[in-house]
């Protein structure tokens, strides 16, 4: 019997096209398709309009099923409509962001703000969206403990929000990294665009983390 391939959907929130975010994403997703039965896809959210939230919360009310429930978001018509269904159709989520002031960008915020619909009380299709799929997280600093570690607790509270199985980068040989995949663009300026690739540890946790979410993947979907 042929096995069923899984689906890993990166997120890049970096607003510069093909820099370190972009770099260290794709070496994970890389290494991510080592594991048999893995296939990844890339979301940069750059290229995607997105409006911010408005807290409305008309997204867990009953009028979100005013359009029969395929619309995760029921005030805004852009970019997240071809996120949604990509978000429900993956087996694991991979967000990578660069560190500004500490924390994720603002287009990883205004992303991970507008999935409010797909918690356990939205009222689309969407509904648990995310509940039992792998996360790991991928973030960028200019320095060391220049906020990479905070940022990582971002992204890793967005997975427990959303009931997710959040994985590290300890799991596989990598000494001094645990919690997901983090680089450092330093001795570099921040706007050497491949700097990371000088991060030979960074890059290696990057690694790592595609592969512990690879294989967490295909455990849960052995069956």
């Amino acid at each position: 019997m042929m096995m069923k391939e899984r689906l890993i959907l990166g997120i890049s929130g970096s607003p510069r096209k093909g820099a370190n975010t972009d770099l260290m994403l794709m070496e994970a997703m890389k290494a991510a398709e080592t594991v048999e039965g893995i296939r990844t896809e890339i979301i940069y959210l750059r290229d995607y309009e997105i409006h911010n939230c408005k807290g409305c919360f008309a997204c867990c009310r009953e009028p979100g099923k005013k359009d029969g429930g395929a619309h995760a978001c029921a005030m805004f018509r852009d970019g997240m409509d071809e996120i949604y269904p990509k978000l429900k159709a993956c087996d694991g989520l991979i967000i990578a962001s660069p560190v500004y002031f500490q924390s994720v960008s603002a287009q990883v915020k205004q992303f991970m703000d507008r999935t409010e619909g797909l918690l356990r009380y939205g009222t689309s299709q969407y509904q648990y969206g995310l509940q039992n799929k792998v996360g790991g997280g991928l973030v960028v600093g200019g320095n060391r403990n220049a906020g990479e570690e905070l940022t990582m607790l971002e992204l890793q509270a967005f997975f427990q929000v959303h009931d997710m199985i959040v994985v590290g980068s300890g799991g596989e040989p990598t000494p001094g990294c645990y919690n997901g995949g983090a680089c450092t663009t330093y001795p570099q300026k921040g706007d050497v665009r491949d700097a990371v690739l000088a991060d030979e540890l960074g890059m290696k946790s990057c690694r790592n983390l595609g592969i512990r979410v690879a294989k967490t993947v295909m455990m849960l979907n052995r069956a």
